[in-house]
């Protein structure tokens, strides 16, 4: 095995489906404990199934990134159900908006950055602390090609990505 996750503890937000859910099933191959977590706990618990089908360690959380609370309740189950989150990985993100920035609205705006940024402070305030205490831990941001490049489309969600 290339790497080994035995004893770690890995919250996935966005991890029901795509790059998240195979982020969840690749981290439990490697022996991580996974909490599951999107907006959709039924989908949340699909991925908890094929992990414990292949052995692994899994749970399902449901939160929505737009909402601290939900957030707070995440993390808090998280160290409910295995004690620590030594891997925070902030998959999930956002675009309710494509189309130009000339018909994109403030509040459209604003909602883009809150999800796909201020979540992702939100988060390293909640699970920070404990990786610096143990001066341990790793905190990933999935990002995109798009951050790099411009488009007349999702530029919008470009600029997020690339915060």
């Amino acid at each position: 095995m290339m790497f080994d996750l035995s004893g770690k503890v890995a919250v996935v937000t966005g991890g029901s489906r795509g790059i998240g859910r195979s982020i969840c099933e690749q981290m439990a191959v490697h022996g991580a404990k996974v909490v599951v977590s999107s907006r959709k706990l039924p989908a949340c618990e699909e991925v908890v199934k094929g992990i414990k089908a292949k052995g692994g360690e899994a749970t399902a959380v449901a939160a929505s990134i737009s909402d601290r609370a939900q957030l707070e309740n995440l993390v808090a189950s998280a160290r409910k159900a295995y004690g620590k989150i030594d891997i925070m990985v902030c998959n999930a993100a956002s675009n309710p908006y494509f189309g130009p920035l000339t018909g994109l609205k403030e509040d459209v705006f604003q909602k883009i950055m809150m999800n796909n940024v201020m979540s992702n402070l939100w988060l390293m305030n909640l699970v920070g602390p404990e990786m610096a205490e143990r001066r341990d831990g790793a905190f990933i941001i999935v990002s995109s090609i798009g951050a790099l490049v411009g488009s007349a489309h999702i530029a919008a969600y470009n600029m997020s990505k690339a915060a």
